[in-house]
């Protein structure tokens, strides 16, 4: 039982941050590969940042993605996001 409501809550997490985050150009500062999976998912530790009203704000997080789109997350690359607090970030990727 604890599993579904783990799943539920990661499924309402995402519809939060996809109807209220906002839209961010953010600079991948740091990444690090932490491990991956059978299924073609990796695990990764990011440092993110991005210019906003003269101020740089920088964010640290951990994700997974799909090891096809994780060429997108590298040193130095720019990264689309949706924001909509520190610890509520996705990665949103063109399909």
């Amino acid at each position: 039982m604890g599993s579904i409501s783990y799943i539920a809550r990661l499924f309402k997490r995402d519809h939060e941050i996809r109807a209220h985050g906002r839209d961010i150009r953010a600079l991948v500062e740091d990444v690090r590969h932490l491990g991956s999976n059978d299924g073609g998912s990796v695990n990764i530790k990011y440092r993110l940042s991005w210019q906003e009203g003269g101020v740089t704000k920088s964010v640290e997080g951990r994700d997974t993605i799909s090891s096809f789109r994780s060429s997108r997350v590298q040193k130095g690359c720019e990264v689309d996001i949706k924001y909509l607090d520190d610890d509520h970030i996705m990665f949103v990727f063109d399909e």
